[in-house]
């Protein structure tokens, strides 16, 4: 995926806020409102990386990519929580910079449709503006959620009174480019982990979980035929270990389930998908979970996955390549082992 306008630094992008340059974006949105239910394998094939060749993304993805991006862009810029119905005021700004975004990054779709572009932004009519918000979020989608106030000081999003339309900061997000590493069903939902990279250096800037759900918003040109419900951003900590396994593109998501240990019989071992199902069953559904590396405590191996979630102390849940043992902990600094067992 080649992007125009590379920014040199990211100094820009941070200090002035996304207060984008007038350059468009180069990755292109599908601009057939009838062929977006069927874009999922063009996009595939004409943006592949994007994506880790082993993921296969939700039937009919289509343009999702570009509001899971826009909510990427404003986790590592602004680092405001993802904005729902019972978001404080405050955090107002999370809404408006991910729209700003989206808006920028779909410019080449909203072309087609009735929009007006000038002193530097870009105005969308009711539909799209409507549409925007619902593939950002699915509470809007479902009528949850209205809009929050803007604040008439705010640098990426205006209403002019005159057009009756809200205009969004057109620019480019220059070398930064979203990468999806790993997708997972649940019902009817979908769980995507991303990494936000650096073009040049393939350095992994974030990372994230986000949910999908097939959208509640209704109207015959949505662009989008998924909502995103759920935002979660993966801490710091691991990115030095992400970086190190999705920046070399012979590395699989499963890094072949370290089937090179050769004190691992592998006709024994479970699966790393199996594994995180167990995983995820120590701490329940509402932690979040991401998968390390296969870690040697004693005499015994483990997949280890790193845990986050409200009132857990472990940092990690450890499960045998048997399955046998599941338990959380926290790796010390000297290189040993305090279990919460």
């Amino acid at each position: 995926m080649m992007r125009m306008h590379k920014m040199k630094t990211l100094t820009l992008l941070l200090a002035a806020l996304m207060i984008f340059s007038s350059a468009g974006c180069s990755k292109k949105a599908d601009h057939s409102h009838e062929s977006t239910t069927e874009s999922t394998t063009a996009a595939r094939q004409s943006n592949p990386d994007y994506v880790k060749e082993d993921v296969v993304l939700p039937e009919n993805f289509g343009n999702m990519i570009y509001p899971m991006e826009a909510l990427l862009i404003e986790a590592y810029a602004k680092g405001l929580p993802y904005y729902t119905s019972d978001s404080d005021e405050e955090d107002a700004d999370s809404f408006w910079f991910s729209m700003a975004v989206l808006t920028s990054q779909m410019n080449h779709y909203v072309k087609d449709v009735a929009v007006k572009t000038d002193d530097g932004y870009i105005y969308i009519d009711e539909e799209t503006l409507n549409m925007y918000a619902a593939g950002l979020y699915d509470e809007f989608g479902k009528g949850n959620m209205e809009f929050p106030e803007l604040d008439e000081e705010d640098k990426y999003a205006v209403y002019d009174n005159d057009k009756g339309m809200y205009g969004f900061r057109q620019g480019t997000i220059g070398d930064l480019e979203p990468y999806i590493t790993d997708c997972r069903s649940k019902d009817d939902s979908y769980v995507l982990t991303l990494h936000l990279k650096n073009t040049d250096s393939a350095e992994i800037l974030s990372s994230c979980k986000i949910t999908l759900v097939p959208t509640s918003y209704e109207s015959e040109d949505n662009a989008f035929n998924y909502s995103v419900a759920g935002f979660k951003k993966l801490k710091s900590s691991d990115l030095d270990e992400l970086s190190e396994k999705d920046s070399t593109e012979d590395v699989t998501d499963e890094d072949e389930d370290d089937d090179n240990d050769e004190d691992s019989d592998s006709s024994e071992r479970i699966s790393r998908s199996d594994a995180q199902d167990l995983a995820e069953d120590y701490f329940g559904e509402d932690a979040t979970y991401s998968y390390k590396k296969i870690v040697k405590i004693g005499e015994y191996d483990y997949y280890d996955f790193a845990v986050e979630g409200e009132g857990i102390s472990s940092t990690d849940v450890l499960v045998s390549l048997d399955g046998e043992n599941v338990m959380g902990g926290e790796k010390n600094d000297d290189g040993t082992w305090t279990f919460d067992q």
